[in-house]
């Protein structure tokens, strides 16, 4: 049986998940001044906004936290699984900016696989973590 819970894997995904949105805002902010991101990119029908960049981050550290719990009810070495899992997704995420939206441009697809990368890392650095108060 596995000591990782549902609760300690949820409360990772939050933990990396918050600091993520933080620095993933400001990349925003940063990479919208230098043009990279721009207005005329519609994504779902509207430009990019901040709050679209806080909640994916927050919300894909939260489903990466329970794919976590998931593992380790079924892999004995749960957290290696995850980690390459997390790179393999992490890899696949690359191509999403290209395959749907339509005629984005090259330094906005880049931008947003920058944001990606820090979601990942956020996340796999905390689910290694052994963080005292979630045992």
């Amino acid at each position: 049986m596995s000591s990782i819970t549902l609760k300690s894997s949820l409360i990772k995904g939050l933990i990396a998940g918050i600091p993520s949105a933080i620095i993933n805002s400001m990349l925003f902010f940063a990479f919208k001044n230098l043009g990279a991101i721009n207005d005329i990119v519609m994504i779902q029908g509207g430009p990019l906004g901040v709050s679209q960049v806080i909640f994916s981050s927050i919300v894909f550290s939260l489903v990466a936290g329970f794919v976590y719990f998931i593992i380790s009810i079924f892999a004995h070495e749960a957290f290696r699984m995850f980690q390459r899992i997390a790179w393999l997704l992490l890899l696949i995420s690359f191509l999403n900016p290209f395959l749907f939206i339509p005629d984005v441009p090259v330094g906005f697809a880049i931008s947003l696989n920058i944001m990606h990368i820090v979601v990942a890392a956020a996340v796999i650095y905390v689910m290694k973590k052994h963080i005292p108060f979630l045992t």
